[in-house]
């Protein structure tokens, strides 16, 4: 099992759009791929076509909040479930979603102090059982897990705590040079930290633009970022793609796999499946 977290400093580079993408096509080459939703207060995966099981299922907040009621760790496949789409290769897709969407959703979330979780409630033990349970269940190939945004106690559960390797995407301007400067810095240090857990990185230009008199501009832009954040192959790129279907969400690497961005999507995934 795998633990790759998508994280992105800012928003708007289509980070869990990506995560879809590469989920499905790790599962159309075979993997069994567990997709959990860590962006709580700002969830979206429920939102792409997946294929549901149910119009509503419980997820990782209402997990989190049945074990401080309880006391006691609850049963990891109640809250997670199947992807209806079939597939005859071996591989298979399960969902973790952030929760059940509901009019208590919002209460639920702002009820769980995730440094209070760690420091009085054995939170670490807690995520590392439900690592446990997600291996007992499903046996996945690969756990993507989609992360919130900036600096947060999310954050660094799922950027430093959980993951074998992290992706991070951006785009290239001084906002988020500034703030993945930190986050790099404090995931690399994990290697040296007393767990002496080292975290792989991928690096990912997202939304890019088309304009070929802009190529200098950005050429610079990433050589900053290659220097600052220290990493030696070139970032993989996602560019921006201007069609109605980012709108309606689709999922390219399953429904238009001769499309540029299918494409790109199918590179990153090679790149995450060969650190398996």
């Amino acid at each position: 099992m795998y633990v790759t977290t998508f994280y992105s400093f800012k928003g708007g580079v289509g980070r869990t759009m990506a995560l879809v993408n590469v989920a499905v096509e790790l599962a159309n080459r075979g993997k069994r791929v567990l997709i959990v939703d860590f962006d709580l207060e700002a969830p979206a995966l429920d939102t792409f076509d997946l294929g549901r099981a149910a119009e509503s299922t419980s997820g990782m907040v209402d997990f989190v909040r049945e074990y401080l009621d309880a006391g006691m760790a609850p049963d990891a496949a109640d809250f997670l479930f199947e992807s209806t789409d079939s597939r005859d290769n071996g591989g298979g897709l399960w969902i973790m979603p952030a929760g059940s969407q509901d009019r208590g959703y919002a209460a639920r979330v702002a009820s769980i102090d995730w440094n209070d979780l760690y420091e009085n409630h054995d939170g670490y033990l807690l995520l590392e059982d439900l690592k446990l349970q997600w291996q007992a269940e499903i046996e996945p190939d690969h756990v993507l897990l989609d992360c919130r945004t900036g600096y947060t106690d999310i954050g660094g559960i799922c950027t430093r705590h959980l993951p074998n390797a992290v992706v991070l995407f951006f785009f290239p301007n001084q906002q988020n040079l500034r703030g993945l400067t930190k986050i790099v810095r404090d995931i690399r240090a994990e290697g040296t930290g007393p767990r002496k857990q080292n975290i792989d990185l991928h690096f990912v230009v997202s939304n890019v633009p088309d304009l070929d008199d802009e190529d200098p501009v950005l050429h610079q832009m990433l050589s900053n970022f290659q220097t600052d954040l220290g990493f030696a192959n070139p970032p993989l790129r996602i560019h921006r793609y201007d069609s109605l279907s980012v709108l309606n969400q689709t999922i390219f690497t399953k429904d238009r796999q001769g499309s540029r961005l299918a494409q790109e999507y199918q590179a990153l995934t090679s790149e995450i499946d060969r650190f398996d």
